[in-house]
C-alpha cells in the first residue's frame, strides 16, 4: 500500500505554488461555509408544516390530558352506566389521539428532510404563530363554553350564540392542520 505525501506537499508536486494552494484551499473552505450559513426561505408549504407541528403538539397534549381526566372519571363514576359512558369518551380520545400522532408523523417526515436548509427564523416565528393560534383558540373555548352555556341558553339559540364568540379565521387555520393535504 502507498501512502501519499500530505496534501500540501501534493499540490506542490502537481506545480502550484505553497501559497496559491493554500489561497485555493481556503476559498473552497469559505464557499463551502457561506452555502452552508445561508439558509434558504421556507415555502409556504414548509411555513404550513410547522405551524402545524406546533398546533398538533399542542392538541396532542391536550388530548393527553383528557383522556387522563376521563380515564380517572370511569375510575370514579358513581353508577356503571356512567362508567361506561367515561370509557366509550376515553375510546374516542384515544382515537382522536392516534389521529393526531399519525399527522404529527407525516409533518414531521417532511420536514426533516428540509429542516436544516432553512432560515431557522422564519421557522420560529411559524412554531410560535402555532403556538399562539392553540392558546388563543383554547381560550376562545373557554369563553364561548362560559358565554354559551347549555343550561343557561336555549337550545335553539346555542349555534348562534357559539357563532358570536368564535373566530372561523382562527378556528380554520388550526383545524386544517388536522388533516395536511398540503403534503400531498
Amino acid at each position: 500500500m502507498t501512502t501519499l505525501p500530505p496534501r500540501p506537499a501534493r499540490l506542490r508536486a502537481r506545480g502550484l505554488p505553497r501559497a496559491r494552494a493554500a489561497l485555493l484551499l481556503s476559498a473552497a473552505t469559505a464557499a463551502g461555509s457561506l452555502a452552508a450559513a445561508e439558509p434558504r426561505a421556507p415555502n409556504e408549504n414548509e411555513l404550513h408544516s410547522m405551524y402545524c407541528v406546533s398546533v398538533v403538539r399542542e392538541e396532542i397534549g391536550l388530548q393527553e390530558h383528557l383522556i387522563d381526566s376521563s380515564s380517572e372519571a370511569a375510575s370514579n363514576a358513581a353508577t356503571p352506566e356512567l362508567r361506561q359512558q367515561w370509557l366509550d369518551t376515553s375510546a374516542e380520545l384515544l382515537q382522536r389521539l392516534q389521529k393526531l400522532e399519525a399527522v404529527l408523523g407525516r409533518l414531521q417526515a417532511y420536514m426533516l428532510p428540509r429542516i436544516a436548509a432553512l432560515d431557522a427564523l422564519a421557522l420560529g416565528a411559524a412554531i410560535r404563530r402555532g403556538d399562539a393560534d392553540f392558546q388563543e383558540s383554547r381560550a376562545m373555548a373557554d369563553r364561548c363554553a362560559t358565554q354559551c352555556d347549555a343550561a343557561h341558553t336555549a337550545s335553539d339559540q346555542l349555534a348562534a350564540c357559539s357563532a358570536s364568540c368564535s373566530d372561523n379565521a382562527l378556528l380554520a387555520r388550526v383545524g386544517a392542520c388536522d388533516d395536511p393535504t398540503w403534503l400531498q
